[in-house]
């Protein structure tokens, strides 16, 4: 059985980096917590495709043997937006 991929994400939070697909959050108040509190980041719009890179070792699937994957933190996506581009 094939596990399908994750949707891109649409948002990310400036302070913590969670990443979400949900667009009614973009400019909100990130509600992750960090250490026991919540995060006082905000979700930053990241809209266009070239905001985010499929993960290579999950393949956008966010599980890696059987497990969250560790290098995307099971979002299945990088933000690559600031990264120097190959």
């Amino acid at each position: 059985m094939e596990i399908e991929k994750l949707p891109r994400p649409v948002a990310r939070c400036t302070d913590c980096g969670h990443a979400s697909r949900d667009l009614r959050v973009i400019n909100g108040p990130c509600g992750q917590r960090v250490e026991g509190k919540r995060c006082g980041g905000v979700n930053g719009s990241a809209l266009n495709t070239f905001d985010w890179e499929e993960c290579p070792s999950c393949h956008a699937t966010g599980r890696e043997a059987g497990a969250r994957c560790g290098q995307c933190e099971g979002d299945g996506w990088l933000y690559v937006r600031d990264m120097p581009r190959r």
